[in-house]
């Protein structure tokens, strides 16, 4: 046949679940950077990842074999949504040979030079593609998505996408504001005054900058979702729940951070599914998807500084903390606002 095959719901959940997989066994990775001495490419966290993408190329062949039987032939053997995603899989093998090749001559990377690393980024890219699959095909049958189980998918996905790119701005996930971070203050007429000062300004600086990107990151995500399926009560929480939470994971040590974001994620996903049922579950636009926008993140980072404050303290003063919090809010307005948010069906 020279058409494509019908999109295929299963193979749609079989791979959103190899997503999470994938982010699953990277962070891990990333975890036992921070953890544990790592000294070899042959390590069982690197195990965990690729063979998720192994069993994730192998469900592609399975099915192409099956619609092969079928009388597809060609390129034609998946549906048109996994047409370009098929191409990730060789760019992640592709990327981990030159890892491998990169770790044999440069060593093995850690922090901030692991996930900058250019072969682990075209590892990344190489997921993504493959994990452009089910998001391609939900929005080609958006009408047929009228269940929560028919969305996790999806749903699935784009966390893994998020995941990833949380993962790529690792050193930049969290603002710090907890007081065991705090920075130290400037000592009035002291020999250490200068030094001191510079640290208290790059220290709040920072803080504030990492909410910024951090709202930019999660908005952009749950606006385009929001703005594009009829979502059904609580997927937005799973979005957030699973786009967040494993990279915190990976990053916790001796802090509350898992239970930080995991509460974060509830309370985001909470009333942005309780804005969408206000829509009566229609894409958002116009003036609910502004209130999104500007909400979700006020309330993403609320519980942040609610949950730091309680389980230990917050150095950032009220002027700081407030500030942050509307620039949190201003970051998801600005992106509810781009024209592309406004062609929901």
């Amino acid at each position: 046949m020279s058409i494509a095959p019908p999109r295929n719901a299963t193979l749609d959940l079989a791979i959103g679940v190899i997503g999470l997989w994938l982010a699953t066994g990277f962070l891990w990775d990333s975890w036992a950077h921070l953890h544990v001495p790592v000294e070899t490419f042959f390590t069982p966290y690197h195990g965990i990842f690729y063979a998720a993408m192994v069993v994730g190329a192998a469900i592609l062949v399975v099915a192409a074999l099956g619609n092969r039987k079928r009388g597809y032939r060609g390129w034609n053997l998946l549906p048109k949504a996994y047409q370009t995603a098929l191409i990730g899989v060789p760019i992640f093998f592709i990327g981990g040979v030159g890892d491998l090749i990169w770790h044999t001559i440069f060593g093995i990377e850690d922090r901030v030079d692991a996930v900058t690393s250019p072969t682990h980024l075209i590892i990344g890219i190489g997921v993504l593609t493959v994990m452009s699959g089910p998001i391609r095909s939900s929005l080609e049958a958006r009408d047929e998505l009228r269940t929560l189980w028919s969305q996790l998918p999806l749903l699935f996905s784009l966390a893994t996408w998020i995941e990833f790119v949380h993962l790529g701005t690792a050193y930049a996930f969290d603002p710090s504001a907890a007081m065991i971070y705090a920075p130290p203050n400037a000592v009035l007429y002291s020999p250490d005054y200068f030094t001191n000062t510079t640290l208290l300004l790059y220290k709040t600086a920072s803080g504030v900058a990492v909410i910024i990107l951090e709202s930019l990151i999660v908005m952009m995500f749950a606006i385009w979702l929001a703005s594009r399926f009829r979502l059904r009560p609580g997927a937005m929480t799973i979005f957030f729940l699973f786009g967040n939470c494993i990279i915190a994971a990976a990053l916790t040590n001796d802090t509350p951070m898992l239970v930080t974001y995991v509460v974060m994620s509830l309370a985001a996903g909470i009333t942005g599914d309780a804005i969408i049922a206000r829509a009566r579950g229609a894409p958002l636009h116009a003036g609910a998807l502004h209130a999104f926008g500007f909400i979700v993140p006020v309330v993403y980072y609320g519980a942040y500084f609610v949950v730091t404050f309680a389980t230990g303290g917050v150095w950032f003063d009220p002027p700081l903390l407030g500030g942050s919090l509307v620039w949190a809010g201003v970051c998801g307005l600005g992106l509810s606002f781009l024209p592309n948010t406004q062609a929901a069906q």
